[in-house]
């Protein structure tokens, strides 16, 4: 886990068919790149719903006007990404601002 105020966040739901199907490609995608994001649950776990509605006014944007799940946020950048059109590519740009 990075330390708060420089990490990449991915939030997302246990039961999301979405966020499963990312899965596989932000393992990947970690394992090729060297980076680990911190991956909280969202639907089940209050502290990180919190988190994610601290920065809801940067994932919503980013979503389309919503604050939903799957969603990555960049802790330095303050940028967000989300949805299942997510892939590696997006993912290093974002990771890397």
């Amino acid at each position: 886990m990075a330390e708060e105020g420089k990490r990449l966040i991915w939030f997302y739901g246990r039961e999301c068919p979405h966020c499963k199907k990312l899965h596989p490609i932000v393992e990947q995608w970690e394992a090729q790149n060297g980076i680990s994001l911190d991956k909280l649950e969202v639907w089940h776990d209050d502290k990180n719903a919190q988190l994610m509605r601290k920065y809801g006014e940067v994932i919503s944007a980013a979503c389309g006007g919503d604050l939903g799940v799957p969603a990555f946020y960049n802790e330095v950048t303050k940028k967000a990404i989300c949805g299942a059109r997510v892939d590696a590519e997006r993912l290093t740009k974002w990771a890397k601002g």
